[in-house]
C-alpha cells in the first residue's frame, strides 16, 4: 500500500514473520521531506536513512538534534521531525512490538530516546545500507512494491540476527494481548482492565510491563491515546503535520474539563498545550 503526503512516497510493507517486527516502511522523496509530527503509540522503532539525515526537535524543550539512522524507544511526548537538508530523503523503517527492546536489550528501554542503531544493536551500518540499495535496485524492474519489499526484508532479517535474549513465548503473547487491546479501545480503558484482558493481577501487568516494555500500564495507555486520537479524528501522522498541530489544536482549545483532555489524548492539559504552541512554533520556522 503505497500513501502520498505532500512531496513524501511512503510504502508500507507487511513483516514476512510477525512477531518482533510489527510493520515496515519505505518513505522516499526526491528532495527534503516534508515535516512531520511523530506521535506516540507505545512501541519503540528502528530507522535506517539511506538519504540525508533528519532533526529531531522537542516541542517542549524546543531541543533540536540531527539524527541518523536509529533505535528509538517509545515515545510519551510527540515530537517534529524536519529535514536536516534539501538532499534526497529516504528512510526505511521498522515499527516494534512493544516487547522489542526487551529482546534486542540495547541496554535500557530508551523511552523518549533513540541511540545510533549499530551502537544499540551491534550492526554494521554502512553495510546494512549498502545491502538494503542493491537489495532495492535488483528488485526495481518489478516496480516500487517489489523494491520495497525487498529491501526492508534487508532490515527484518538484520534486527532478527540482533535478537541477544528471546523473551519468553508466554510474556510475549501476554505483552501483545496489551497492545491489541489497548489499541482496539484506543487506550481509552483502565489499567486493571488491561490485566484482566491477559489473566494477570495489577501487580502482574506491572510486572510484565517493566520487564518487558519499561512503561507502566497507565504510562502505555497514554502513549497509544494521542496517536489513536489524531487518526480518530481522520488525520494522516505520516506526513500532514499542519494537520496534526490543528486538530490538537482545536482538542485543546475546545474547553474540555482537564481530566477529560488527559483520558482522551494521554497528556495533561498543560503539557498538551505546551506540546502544541512547541509544535506551532517550530512548523512556522521550519
Amino acid at each position: 500500500m503505497a500513501a502520498v503526503t505532500s512531496a513524501r512516497r511512503s510504502v508500507a510493507v507487511a513483516p514476512r514473520s510477525p512477531g518482533l517486527v510489527e510493520a515496515l516502511w519505505v518513505a522516499r522523496a526526491p528532495h527534503a521531506a516534508p515535516p512531520r509530527v511523530a506521535l506516540p503509540d507505545g512501541r519503540p522503532s528502528a530507522v535506517v536513512r539511506l538519504g540525508a539525515p533528519a532533526r529531531w526537535v522537542d516541542p517542549l524543550t524546543r531541543e533540536a538534534e540531527p539524527v541518523g539512522s536509529v533505535l528509538r524507544g517509545p515515545r510519551v511526548v510527540p515530537g517534529v521531525v524536519l529535514p536536516a537538508g534539501d538532499a534526497e530523503s529516504w528512510e526505511v523503517g521498522a515499527r516494534l512490538a512493544p516487547w522489542a527492546l526487551s529482546a534486542l536489550h540495547p541496554a535500557g528501554f530508551l523511552v523518549d530516546e533513540h541511540r545510533p542503531l549499530g551502537e544499540a544493536l551491534g550492526l554494521d551500518e554502512p553495510a546494512l545500507a549498502a545491502g538494503m540499495r542493491a537489495a532495492w535496485a535488483a528488485a526495481a524492474g518489478d516496480g516500487e512494491a517489489a523494491a520495497a519489499a525487498a529491501c526492508v526484508a534487508v532490515l527484518e532479517d538484520a534486527l532478527a540476527a540482533a535478537v541477544r535474549r528471546p523473551v519468553p513465548a508466554a510474556d510475549r503473547d501476554a505483552v501483545d494481548r496489551v497492545a491489541r487491546y489497548a489499541d482496539a479501545e484506543r487506550g481509552l480503558v483502565r489499567p486493571v482492565d488491561l490485566a484482566r484482558e491477559v489473566d494477570r493481577s495489577l501487580a502482574g501487568l506491572h510486572a510484565l510491563l517493566a520487564a518487558h516494555v519499561g512503561l507502566s500500564p497507565s504510562a502505555f495507555l497514554s502513549t497509544v491515546r494521542l496517536s489513536c486520537a489524531v487518526r480518530e479524528l481522520g488525520v494522516d501522522d505520516r506526513g500532514d503535520a499542519v494537520g496534526v498541530v490543528r486538530v490538537l489544536r482545536a482538542y485543546a482549545d475546545a474547553g474540555y474539563p482537564q481530566r477529560e483532555v488527559e483520558r482522551f489524548t494521554g497528556l495533561p492539559a498543560l503539557d498538551l498545550r505546551r506540546a502544541v504552541r512547541g509544535m506551532e512554533d517550530v512548523l512556522a520556522t521550519a
